[in-house]
């Protein structure tokens, strides 16, 4: 290791210890405990902060969403290795039909998307969960197309592929592992965020007790604490918190991966030492990989023949810029709630006020 990447991995240990010390001493500060003299201890947490998370932990389920399209992959005549303009066609190109061809191939993408869940109503007497959620969790696109890109990497007007959506299950699972169906009842794409409800005997989980972070205006320097379910388990991470170059989301420097969509995100109160719910993880930045990859599966080691090459295709996965995550903002969570109460009424669902209130208010009835 040369002299500058030693000195590089020391500033950054100091970092991390020198952040960890001041993580220490805010929260012991917000949860009321002051001491004459920092004593360090084995967890950077108070016992009440790690109690809080104990609890909340209960309230927070997996969820499960299965998946189904129709792919529809169109094979196009070619002239010269150009693709045919065909005016009277709909795809606006000449399919190749004939010598066993048809111009289309159909097949079948069934995959899973995995995300998290606040149990925030239980209605014991019918035995009711409402739950909230990201909305791109629960409510996938309807239509996914894939188009041709040329040789600058700009996309063109030929289309590849069509994605139509065929079915959607969506499955909450619990800390013990029960599962039950669950039925979206209010979906906002504009917030990404919605309710859904499941209608079980099964204990699920327990009723999130606490109030949102309205009044506490979450800010830069906040710390806040985030739930996920990468690959389907659960899992505490944290970060400090900035502003967002997008709408309705704040920023946080947070180790997020797939699999937090939907993962409440809970703030120290100021004025309580309460652990508050401040919003709803929903996106993290990706980096597009391109990759070239033959039609049809190959053994491994099989070299590629002149056949195998002619049909190699470029294909394209997102990975994780880790480091930064996204989450819906306390303002975005209260006007949707807001928003989402004559829906929620009119199927008999009634939320606690503390969802469409600030404390001050709630406190004041």
């Amino acid at each position: 290791m040369d002299i500058f990447n030693t000195v590089k991995f020391a500033m950054n240990q100091i970092k991390f210890i020198t952040a960890g010390i001041a993580l220490s001493l805010i929260v012991w500060e917000c949860a009321g405990e002051r001491k004459a003299e920092f004593v360090p201890t084995f967890s950077l947490l108070s016992p009440e902060i790690r109690q809080e998370i104990q609890t909340l932990s209960t309230s927070i389920l997996a969820i499960d969403t299965k998946v189904r399209y129709d792919v529809y992959k169109y094979q196009y005549a070619t002239q010269n290795g150009q693709f045919i303009p065909d005016p009277t066609s709909p795809l606006r190109y000449k399919l190749a039909i004939g010598n066993g061809k048809t111009g289309v191939i159909v097949e079948e993408d069934v995959h899973h998307i995995s995300g998290g869940g606040l149990i925030i109503n239980i209605d014991k007497e019918k035995s009711i969960y409402t739950i909230l959620t990201s909305d791109h969790l629960v409510s996938p696109k309807d239509t996914n197309d894939v188009y041709y890109y040329d040789k600058n990497g700009v996309q063109t007007d030929i289309l590849y592929s069509r994605s139509i959506l065929r079915n959607v299950i969506v499955t909450v699972i619990s800390a013990t592992n029960w599962r039950a169906r669950a039925k979206v009842v209010v979906s906002e794409p504009r917030f990404d965020l919605a309710l859904i409800t499941v209608k079980t005997d099964l204990l699920l989980g327990n009723e999130y007790p606490n109030h949102l972070a309205y009044d506490e205006k979450i800010s830069w320097g906040d710390w806040v604490f985030i739930f996920g379910f990468p690959k389907g388990i659960k899992q505490l991470t944290g970060g400090w918190v900035s502003e967002s170059p997008y709408p309705h989301t704040m920023a946080v420097d947070a180790v997020v991966r797939f699999g937090f969509s939907g993962g409440p995100v809970f703030m120290v109160s100021r004025n309580t030492g309460r652990l508050l719910l401040a919003g709803l993880v929903k996106s993290v930045p990706l980096q597009t990989l391109e990759y070239v990859v033959p039609e049809n599966e190959l053994p491994q080691g099989q070299k590629l023949s002149q056949r195998d090459l002619e049909s190699l295709l470029v294909q394209k996965t997102n990975l994780v810029e880790y480091g930064t995550a996204f989450f819906v903002s306390t303002e975005a969570l209260r006007e949707f709630f807001l928003e989402s109460r004559p829906k929620l009424e009119a199927i008999n669902i009634h939320l606690d006020d503390k969802y469409y209130k600030p404390v001050v208010s709630v406190n004041e009835q």
